[in-house]
């Protein structure tokens, strides 16, 4: 459920709180951002400080405009500590279309979490954005993340695409994975 209170959309499930990012979330997300097992499906490399890190903490705090990309810190509910991220990028208003990207502090994993943080973005991009497709670009070794989006309702439409990051010095070739909202 989203609550209202300032512009920010902040959103809360029956665990989780999702939320703007701050300034002290900076050791949080860098357990995600920072760790290179996380980070080797991602179409950048792991941060290499903590710096780094803070610097895109800084970025996604200041991405309040829902037009384009919005991110948020995915807080534990109880202590409001940032475990996580998830957010939306390559929106398509026009034509009701995103993509989302979604990453958990590993030892946070197997509870469900990320399930529950990812099902409620995607109700918050299809009841008030009124997104239609929604994608994910998965590596195909990524075993995880193919099996929440495909808990999520999400398809493999294709892949792999051949080339498409860049990463480290190499490239990789993920999949394409759709989630159509129904009318």
């Amino acid at each position: 459920m989203a609550d209202q209170a300032g512009t920010f959309p902040t959103i809360l499930t029956e665990r989780l709180r999702l939320r703007q990012f701050e300034s002290r979330d900076d050791i949080g997300l860098h357990a995600c951002l920072g760790d290179d097992k996380l980070m080797r499906y991602w179409d950048f490399t792991a941060c290499d400080s903590i710096q780094e890190t803070r610097r895109w903490v800084r970025i996604l705090a200041k991405t309040t405009s829902p037009y384009e990309a919005l991110a948020w810190a995915v807080a534990d509910r109880k202590t409001d500590e940032c475990i996580g991220m998830v957010n939306y990028h390559h929106r398509e208003a026009r034509n009701h279309r995103l993509e989302i990207g979604y990453i958990l502090n590993a030892e946070w994993h197997g509870r469900g979490l990320m399930g529950e943080a990812a099902q409620a973005m995607l109700s918050h991009c299809v009841d008030n954005l009124r997104a239609r497709r929604i994608t994910a670009i998965i590596h195909p070794d990524n075993t995880p993340s193919i099996k929440l989006v495909t808990r999520l309702g999400f398809e493999c439409e294709g892949g792999p695409l051949r080339d498409y990051w860049h990463v480290g010095g190499k490239y990789m070739s993920p999949m394409l994975y759709s989630f159509i909202a129904p009318r």
